[in-house]
C-alpha cells in the first residue's frame, strides 16, 4: 500500500472521549459487526474472520503509514498510548503547535454552541447501544441455534455410519454363515463316503471270516467222534455271530439315521457337533465289533482246546491204525483250528 509522504505525518485525530471508552465502544462494534472504527485514527475496521480470533481496537500495524521507530512498526495503538501519556503529564491538550490559549476559547465557544447536539448524540448513542445489545443478543440466539443444529446434524450422521457399519457387520456374518454350511455340507458328503467305504471292508471281513469259518467247519468235521460237542459249539458260536450282527446292524440304521438327521439339520449346526456324533457311532461299533471278535475268540478257544484233548484222548488207540491209514491214503491234514477258526478282524 502507497501511502503520501502528507499522510504519513498528519495531525493526531480530535480525541474522543477516554481512551478505555473509545476501546470499549470499538470491541462492542466489532462484536455486533456493525460499522466499527479504529479507536485512534477512526477508521473503519475490517468485520472479524468466520474462523475466530482476538479482535483489536486498532488498524492493523502498517509500515507505510507512520513509519517505523527503530526496529518497531508504528501503530495506531502505540501513537494512542502515547498520547494518552501526553495527556496524563499535560493535561487534555492536542499535541499541535497552535496557540493554546485562542483555541481554549474557541473550543469552549463551540462546546456550548454542542451542548444540545451532545444530547441528542447521546440520547442517539443509548439508541443505538441498546440496538447493538438486541443485536447483539440476537446474534447469540442464532449462534447458538447454529451450534445446535451442527451438533444435531454431527449425531445423525455419528447414527449413519454406526447404521452402515452394522449392516457391514450382517452382511459379513451371511458370508460366514454359507461359508460354514458349505464347508459342513462337504464334510458331511466325506463322512457318508468314509461311512460307505467302511461298510464294504465290513462286508470284506465278514465274508473272509465266513470262509474261516466253513473251513474250519469242513476241518472240524473230520473228528467225528466229537460231532454233538462241535454241533454245540458250532450252534453258540452261531448264535453269537448272529447277536453279533444283529447289534450291528442296529448300530448301523442308528448310524445312518443319525447321519440323515444331521443332514436336515446341517444348515443350523456347527461342524463340531457333526463330528462329535460320527465320532461316538463310530466308538459304539468298534466297542461292538471288539466285543463280537472277543467272544468269537473265546469259543474258537474253547473248540480248539476241545479238539485237541478228543485228540490227546484218541492218540494212544489209533496211533497204530492212524500210521497205516498215513502210509496208504494220506489225505491233507487239515488246517489248524487256531488258524482257522480266528476270523479276519474288520477294519474300522
Amino acid at each position: 500500500m502507497s501511502v503520501d509522504a502528507g499522510e504519513r505525518h498528519l495531525s493526531p485525530p480530535v480525541r474522543r472521549g477516554s481512551r478505555d471508552e473509545r476501546r470499549e465502544a470499538t470491541l462492542r462494534a466489532l462484536t455486533a459487526g456493525i460499522g466499527a472504527q479504529c479507536a485512534y485514527c477512526g477508521r473503519a475496521l475490517p468485520e472479524l474472520s468466520p474462523r475466530g480470533g482476538r479482535p483489536t481496537p486498532y488498524c492493523a500495524p502498517d509500515p507505510e503509514r507512520y513509519g517505523n521507530w527503530g526496529a518497531k512498526v508504528i501503530t495506531c495503538a502505540m501513537l494512542d498510548e502515547q498520547r494518552e501519556i501526553w495527556v496524563h503529564l499535560y493535561g487534555p491538550q492536542p499535541i499541535t503547535p497552535l496557540d493554546l490559549t485562542a483555541l481554549d476559547g474557541t473550543l469552549a465557544t463551540a462546546l456550548a454552541a454542542l451542548d444540545p447536539l451532545r444530547t441528542v448524540v447521546g440520547e442517539l448513542s443509548t439508541r443505538v447501544t441498546g440496538e447493538a445489545s438486541d443485536a447483539l443478543a440476537a446474534k447469540a440466539s442464532a449462534e447458538e441455534q447454529r451450534q445446535q443444529a451442527r451438533a444435531e446434524a454431527s449425531q445423525a450422521i455419528a447414527e449413519r455410519d454406526q447404521a452402515l457399519a452394522e449392516a457391514s457387520a450382517a452382511r459379513q456374518e451371511a458370508a460366514d454363515a454359507i461359508a460354514a454350511r458349505e464347508t459342513a455340507v462337504r464334510q458331511a458328503s466325506e463322512a457318508l463316503q468314509a461311512r460307505d467305504q467302511a461298510l464294504a471292508d465290513q462286508r470284506a471281513a465278514e465274508q473272509l471270516r465266513d470262509d474261516a469259518v466253513r473251513t474250519k467247519q469242513a476241518a472240524l468235521d473230520k473228528v467225528t467222534q466229537s460231532q454233538d460237542r462241535v454241533a454245540d459249539l458250532q450252534q453258540a458260536l452261531e448264535r453269537e455271530r448272529q447277536d453279533s450282527a444283529a447289534q450291528r446292524e442296529q448300530l448301523r440304521a442308528a448310524h445312518v439315521q443319525a447321519l440323515q438327521e444331521l443332514q436336515t439339520s446341517l444348515a443350523h449346526r456347527q461342524d463340531e457337533r457333526l463330528q462329535s456324533q460320527a465320532t461316538e457311532f463310530r466308538q459304539q461299533a468298534q466297542s461292538a465289533a471288539t466285543a463280537a471278535e472277543a467272544r468269537i475268540d473265546a469259543l474258537t478257544s474253547q473248540l480248539t482246546a476241545a479238539s485237541q484233548s478228543y485228540a490227546q484222548s484218541l492218540a494212544p488207540s489209533t496211533s497204530s491204525s492212524a500210521t497205516s491209514a498215513a502210509t496208504s491214503t494220506s489225505p491233507p491234514p487239515p488246517p489248524s483250528p487256531s488258524s482257522a477258526a480266528r476270523p479276519t478282524s474288520a477294519p474300522h
